[in-house]
């Protein structure tokens, strides 16, 4: 886009608003975009300085009011910029197309595009809308009015994902009621209908394809409440859940939800990405495994760099967290290493820091009770006996934090199908909850979660219910192949056994209907599907035997296939991928009302383990405590929204002519 624009001027100035700013800060930096003759990078929402003898590019949202500031930007008597070359993030609508074409403005637009690209691509599997407060339109109870709204606006973005793909797919939806009136169903829907008005209007989509036409399924949030709240103590979750959910350690610890800065990844040196190889390796394994990970490579540095090892000395008789102390203690004191200490330094701080508040705040005992009520049994496969005295000595301990216990308590509740009003009451008094926070209690009801344990009995859901056939095919599983052996990390989101079931067409279509059914030879079993492949070419690493249960990626799919508009020629794709293809259809997983990081590593296992290329997104990607300080408040009647603006990649600036043994964290499964 920005290299495509090239006046004869040289220079040339960027305009973004806020939503299209946070798309340019995932995918490139701001030194970047300067790099390419851009003189200044501008907010839209602010007042500008005009600049006549500079072309501008607009890269933002088609919205009305975004359409009002182009206009004034040229209807003025000096226009603000000597031409207009406009990207659109998605789709234009014909109205305000109409409204820009009887401006009289045309003169200044040397282009004007649709790029498709309304969605965020957090990781190479994974796609996010950058929605945190969507909860509040789609489950508040005054707000429905504004959920056909919130739900139009969540179409249009995955109508832009589907472009970008090339994808007209098979859409079925959570239908829990088997009514074809629950919120993902209605948005299969609208989806259906944007699709097919598409298909009638450019003959150029979908793009053709040699594979099996891609399949999307589409949940909600009610599909599996456990997840949200457990603690999961892999190396992403882990740091999401207790550093990044930690308030007290933000630059800004009250800030209330509408702040554009309440949902970003604070401190700043978590913004781990693609680009750091060690993350990208190890972010979905285990805690344990990850620090034997980091240690293990840095011993391999020291062995391969003599005059490193002999400056750090003799770490090798250390293990584990202590290992890492000393490593960051020595590193600091060696300004001479660099690159190793760019290396490290961040994993050691995060492993560390998340092996502290484990500790501080009793995890291993509020996970194991966690653990216990989410899968049904104890981690040796015994059958509960008294889960509300398990509970206890959580809710009473000074050290666990009130939203641990909440979110203890949450898991209890869901568990036992509700409780008796008296024992919760008893139950939060114990923890000592105040009534603020015990409102999240209450508005689990909102998400369809039984509060009291009176009232009509809740409709199996089969497989997809928390303990359900679940519980007895953990029973008949051979323990040695479970993916994650640990006493705290037993339970296995929904979610994965939905695409499974996907993946061997056995999804019930009672509970998970189509829109359109498709004919049976559209769908096919691969033969190699759910097998645990040692596959190796350019897109996976080979299995480690040192890590046998560990993650490992493949490279992003959709990050090589750009369109500008929908008859735009999607480039190849990648070999490893076309193979993936081959052995069924693309799955794409959608769910309204945010993901969880443990549903997110399941995306990755269960695309490893079956071979198939799989998609995960949401309208957020949500820690434990932003999920849960959203639900504190949710039963409020004023919706609220994120602020219009937000700051741009850079300050404005003025161009110049030439511009220059215990159930612990680490304690696996007998």
């Amino acid at each position: 886009m920005i290299k495509a624009v090239q006046p004869a001027a040289k220079w040339k100035l960027l305009v973004v608003d806020a939503n299209s700013a946070k798309l340019l800060n995932t995918i490139c930096k701001s030194h970047d975009i300067l790099q390419e003759n851009v003189t200044v990078i501008e907010d839209m929402s602010q007042k500008r300085q005009p600049y006549p003898n500079y072309e501008a590019i607009y890269f933002v949202t088609p919205t009305a009011k975004t359409i009002d500031r182009i206009i004034a930007d040229f209807k003025q008597e000096k226009p603000s910029y000597l031409a207009a070359h406009i990207f659109f993030i998605s789709g234009l609508d014909e109205p305000l197309f109409d409204k820009i074409k009887k401006s009289g403005i045309s003169k200044f637009i040397k282009s004007l595009k649709e790029m498709n690209v309304d969605f965020m691509a957090m990781e190479e599997q994974i796609f996010s809308f950058d929605m945190p407060l969507s909860l509040f339109p789609l489950y508040n109870p005054t707000g429905s009015v504004q959920q056909m709204t919130e739900l139009s606006k969540i179409s249009k973005k995955l109508l832009s994902l589907l472009i970008t793909l090339g994808d007209s797919p098979f859409i079925r939806c959570y239908d829990p009621n088997e009514n074809r009136e629950g919120l993902a169903y209605k948005l299969g829907q609208m989806l259906q209908n944007d699709l097919d008005q598409l298909e009638k209007s450019d003959p150029d989509f979908p793009l053709p394809s040699e594979y099996r036409k891609t399949i999307l399924i589409i949940i909600d949030r009610t599909f599996d409440m456990m997840a949200p709240f457990l603690h999961e103590f892999t190396y992403q979750a882990m740091m999401n859940d207790l550093i990044c959910g930690d308030r007290s350690k933000h630059p800004e610890p009250n800030l209330p939800l509408t702040h554009p800065n309440y949902f970003s990844p604070i401190p700043m040196y978590l913004q781990l990405d693609e680009t750091d190889t060690i993350w990208l390796l190890i972010r979905h394994w285990h805690f344990a495994e990850a620090v034997d990970y980091i240690l293990n490579n840095f011993q391999k540095f020291l062995t391969e760099n003599k005059a490193a090892g002999a400056a750090l000395g003799n770490t090798s008789s250390l293990q584990g967290i202590d290992a890492l102390k000393q490593m960051k203690d020595t590193l600091s004191s060696l300004p001479q290493f660099q690159a190793l200490k760019a290396k490290f330094s961040i994993h050691i701080n995060v492993a560390q820091e998340c092996k502290v508040l484990f500790e501080r705040r009793n995890l291993d005992l509020v996970a194991s009770v966690q653990q216990d009520l989410a899968t049904g049994e104890t981690a040796d496969g015994k059958s509960l006996k008294n889960a509300m005295l398990d509970l206890i000595p959580v809710l009473d301990n000074k050290n666990t934090t009130v939203n641990d216990k909440l979110r203890a308590l949450i898991v209890y509740i869901i568990a036992m199908n509700g409780i008796q009003d008296m024992e919760r009451q008893r139950l939060l008094s114990t923890a000592k909850v105040s009534p603020e926070d015990s409102q999240g209690i209450t508005n689990l009801s909102l998400f369809d979660v039984k509060l009291s344990s009176t009232g009509k009995k809740e409709k199996d859901k089969g497989r997809y219910s928390y303990w359900g056939s679940y519980k007895q095919e953990r029973k008949k599983r051979n323990k040695k192949d479970d993916s994650m052996p640990y006493d705290l990390s037993r339970y296995v989101p929904i979610v994965k056994r939905l695409i499974e079931d996907q993946i061997n067409n056995s999804v019930p279509k009672d509970i998970v209907p189509w829109i359109k059914e498709p004919r049976p030879e559209d769908l096919g079993i691969a033969s190699n599907t759910l097998k645990m492949f040692k596959f190796t070419s350019n897109g996976i690493v080979p299995p480690d035997p040192n890590y046998p249960n560990s993650l490992r990626t493949t490279r992003a799919s959709w990050a090589g296939r750009a369109r500008v508009k929908t008859s735009a020629k999607a480039k190849d794709t990648p070999k490893e991928v076309a193979d993936w293809r081959r052995n069924g259809s693309r799955i794409i997983l959608f769910s309204l009302g945010g993901l969880t990081y443990s549903e997110v590593r399941s995306c990755y296992e269960i695309s490893k383990e079956s071979q198939r290329e799989i998609f995960m997104g949401s309208t957020f990607v949500y820690n434990p405590i932003q999920f849960l300080d959203v639900l504190k408040e949710l039963h409020k009647t004023d919706t609220p929204a994120l602020p219009a603006s937000s700051p741009a990649l850079t300050s404005p600036a003025e161009p110049k002519e030439e511009p220059k043994e215990k159930k612990g964290l680490f304690s696996k499964k007998k």
